[in-house]
């Protein structure tokens, strides 16, 4: 909440509650807000916490209150902005029952550090990291390896993980630890590689849905290499049909596709024609499918996707955003 709506809002109410107590004994007042006092203590310490740090805005007297009056065990979720000291604070504490932690432009070093404090028995279910963008070193190893490879003892509980690498970078070979209940992943500039798939396919056996944000570029797969369970598939594309065909085969189960063809350079747009044989051949459950184009569409474009047999079929609705960027959505 910004600051001045928040002091609006403490305005209004100290002007409504004092309407309400000027009908109020004086001694029943005090003796009710005596009792709300402690009820609000034992209710906030019992409560399930999300702890949002901000090293660049930190309050030192609002930080030690709740040092005080809070149990490390409670928080359940952790949000740190910027780099932070873990070891000075009471967040090395807070790892008995934390089942979210979301750390963004955040140093490498750091990010070691706070792993650190994870043993393999964490009960951490949702993990987001977004790099800082500076000082990450050439010969360090992705995000993607550093969780799935170097710390996976650590996140073998995870059901959703999100990236955000500084540069693209690429995944080394599969490692040893199966993540049987991760089936969210969003990982953005990474490369679409056969290490990348493979990874995938052997040690995430039960992803359902996937965002990659990234480079892409023809793979020398085997033709029965599928990820049968993944039925959501979000990603960037700015390649010809004969790429897009390579990739879309290796997800013969896909019900929800989301492709972004307006971002970066575009050797050619996929019409409906194309369109067509890819879901027929390809993707036989579809049931949803979003393109943005992205500006500068053609008219011809649009509207092969509302001529024939095939898509008359189908719900198609074309829109234009105010960011002047074009939709497509077909159901």
């Amino acid at each position: 909440m910004c600051p001045a709506i928040f002091n609006r809002l403490e305005s209004f109410s100290n002007e409504l509650l004092l309407d309400i107590f000027e009908y109020l004994d004086a001694y029943n007042l005090y003796q009710a807000f005596y009792g709300l006092n402690y009820r609000i203590d034992g209710v906030l310490q019992s409560a399930h916490l999300h702890i949002f740090y901000d090293s660049s805005n930190e309050n030192k007297p609002g930080w030690d209150t709740l040092i005080s009056s809070v149990n490390p065990s409670q928080i359940r979720i952790l949000s740190c902005y910027k780099d932070i000291n873990i070891d000075n604070h009471f967040l090395s504490a807070a790892k008995e029952n934390l089942r979210s932690l979301c750390l963004c432009k955040v140093y490498r070093p750091v990010i070691n550090t706070i792993f650190q404090h994870f043993s393999s028995g964490n009960k951490i279910k949702c993990l987001s990291i977004r790099e800082h963008s500076r000082f990450t070193k050439r010969s360090d190893h992705s995000l993607f390896d550093l969780i799935l490879i170097d710390n996976a003892h650590r996140f073998t509980s995870l059901v959703n993980l999100s990236l955000s690498c500084t540069r693209y970078m690429k995944v080394s070979s599969a490692g040893s630890v199966r993540f049987l209940q991760l089936h969210h992943l969003s990982i953005s500039n990474c490369y679409w590689s056969t290490n990348f798939l493979q990874l995938l396919q052997s040690n995430i056996p039960n992803l359902k849905s996937l965002k990659f944000i990234g480079y892409y570029h023809f793979l020398n797969l085997p033709s029965d290499f599928v990820l049968k369970r993944v039925d959501e598939l979000h990603m960037n594309y700015s390649g010809n049909f004969v790429g897009l065909h390579n990739i879309l085969s290796v997800f013969p189960c896909l019900r929800r596709l989301y492709i972004d063809q307006g971002s970066g350079r575009r050797s050619a747009i996929i019409n409906g024609v194309q369109w067509q044989k890819l879901i027929e051949n390809y993707l036989p459950d579809l049931r949803q499918l979003t393109i943005d184009f992205g500006d500068g569409i053609d008219d011809d474009i649009v509207e092969a996707f509302y001529t024939g047999e095939f898509w008359s079929t189908k719900k198609v609705n074309f829109s234009k955003d105010r960011h002047l960027s074009n939709g497509l959505l077909v159901i």
